[in-house]
C-alpha cells in the first residue's frame, strides 16, 4: 500500500469515526456539541492530508528543508487558526472540537494495526 492509499484510507476511517462521535456529542452538548466534533474531525483530516502531501513530496539541500519549515509552521498556523475560529465562533463547543481532534491518531492508530495484522 502506497502513502496515498494510506492517507485516503486514514482520512476516510476518521471521517466515519468524526460522524461516529458527533452522534453522542450531540447528545450531550446539543447542536453546539455536534458542531464542535464535526469542525475538530474536518480540521483534523485537513492537517492531516496537508502533512501527508507535504512529507511525500521529496526536499533536496537545505533549501528544500527550509521550504518544509516555512510550510510546517504555516500548516500550524493554520491549524491554530482554524481551532481559534471554531471556538470563538460560538457555535462550536470546545470539548466538542476536542474529541473530533482526538479521532485521527485513533484512526491511524487502527488502520496501523489492521494493515499489519493483514500483511501477516
Amino acid at each position: 500500500m502506497g502513502p496515498t492509499e494510506l492517507t485516503a484510507r486514514v482520512s476516510r476511517d476518521a471521517c466515519v469515526l468524526g460522524a461516529a462521535v458527533a452522534a453522542p456529542a450531540a447528545w450531550l452538548g446539543g447542536l453546539d456539541g455536534a458542531l464542535g466534533t464535526a469542525a475538530g474531525a474536518g480540521i483534523a483530516v485537513g492537517n492531516f492530508r496537508w502533512l501527508a502531501a507535504r512529507v511525500t513530496t521529496p526536499a533536496d539541500g537545505s533549501a528544500g528543508r527550509a521550504l518544509w519549515a516555512v510550510s510546517a509552521m504555516l500548516r500550524l498556523s493554520v491549524l491554530a487558526a482554524a481551532v481559534t475560529l471554531a471556538i470563538l465562533s460560538g457555535h462550536a463547543h470546545p470539548l466538542g472540537i476536542i474529541a473530533g481532534l482526538s479521532v485521527l491518531p485513533v484512526a491511524i492508530i487502527t488502520r496501523g494495526l489492521r494493515d499489519a495484522r493483514s500483511e501477516r
